[in-house]
């Protein structure tokens, strides 16, 4: 006997039917999270916080960019590369000098600073063509201590140990923007804008063809992706997001001075990509807040304060090596 099929009996699965014209369940909570927490960081100068609270937000939004870049250089491009400290200070007095000696506005000191920083960053970029691993990051690091002599030695322009005071408020196409609510949201907003474009890179065919070179370079060799520019294009754009941090902390600050972008202040954002997760953009954003924002937070506690934001890291190293959203460990880039 033949049976024929009633096309309207056949079913889809229930959870392809469920997720039909949908985002799938992980990206959706993920789109929602995006959405919470830029509603929380929007409402903070609506918010009866303690002055010390908000200073600690700002300047939390302020170096996502210089960790989203280190994230790159590391996690995306696998270059072990640290001495991110020096882009910030290269993006901070180029935008400082034209504010103060030039009185230029922040709509072109701003693209200044990313644009000279990232152009620094792609020649120190072309020693990654031949060092690897631990020797890159002594590389990087002996760069860091190369800015921080320039800016001592080139005192007529950087102030030199003085450094750059009188940095004027942050005026934006002619608009006095002040230091309130409305520099804020300023700043969360350039920010945003620029995780958005490093986002679009990353998630690119461009993206992606990194990624292949990064956890297996001979295998990308072989099938003709070539492992050169790509190398020098991302770490080019990770440090013209140091540099974009660099130029809101001086406006932010009002001041720049070279002890802000020593070693010291490099392997703190080096801990915001790492902590937060390698090859993943929200994990450098999670670092920042960890870095930055916990230990005001936990200020109250000024005798444990540090010790427990310490012991924190130390668990999180310990049982995810790869970061909190990290889908790379570096101990795989140490190892090349």
């Amino acid at each position: 006997m033949n049976e024929t099929l009633d096309p309207m009996a056949i079913q889809a699965p229930a959870h392809a039917t469920a997720r039909r014209g949908l985002l799938p369940a992980g990206r959706t909570m993920m789109v929602a999270g995006w959405i919470v927490g830029l509603a929380i960081v929007i409402a903070i100068p609506l918010l009866d916080l303690p002055p010390i609270w908000s200073a600690a937000a700002l300047l939390t939004v302020i170096y996502v960019p210089a960790a989203v870049g280190q994230n790159l250089i590391i996690g995306n491009a696998g270059l072990l590369a640290m001495g991110q400290a020096a882009f910030v200070g290269v993006g901070a007095y180029t935008s400082a000098v034209l504010a103060v000696r030039y009185n230029i506005d922040a709509s072109l000191t701003i693209p200044a600073a990313v644009l000279v920083s990232g152009a620094i960053g792609a020649l120190v970029g072309i020693p990654a063509l031949r060092i690897n691993g631990d020797y890159l990051f002594i590389v990087s690091l002996g760069f860091n201590l190369i800015v921080i002599d320039v800016i001592l030695q080139w005192g007529g322009v950087t102030g030199g140990a003085t450094g750059l005071t009188g940095i004027p408020t942050m005026h934006l196409f002619g608009i006095d923007l002040g230091v309130g609510a409305p520099f804020y949201l300023s700043v969360v907003g350039i920010v945003l804008v620029s995780i958005i474009i490093t986002q679009a890179i990353a998630s690119s065919r461009f993206g992606l063809t990194m990624e292949a070179v990064r956890d297996d370079e001979i295998a990308a060799l072989s099938i003709g992706i070539a492992n050169a520019a790509p190398k020098i294009y991302f770490f080019a754009i990770g440090s013209a997001l140091a540099g974009l941090s660099g130029a809101l902390l001086g406006y932010d600050l009002a001041y720049v001075g070279y002890r802000s972008f020593d070693v010291a202040a490099s392997l703190l954002i080096f801990q915001m990509a790492v902590i937060g997760g390698l090859g993943r953009i929200t994990g450098s954003i999670i670092g920042a807040v960890i870095i930055i924002l916990l230990p005001e937070l936990l200020r109250p506690l000024q005798d444990y304060r540090m010790l427990l934001a310490g012991l924190l890291i130390v668990i999180l190293m310990a049982t995810r090596p790869q970061g909190i959203l990290g889908k790379t460990k570096i101990t795989n880039l140490i190892k090349k």
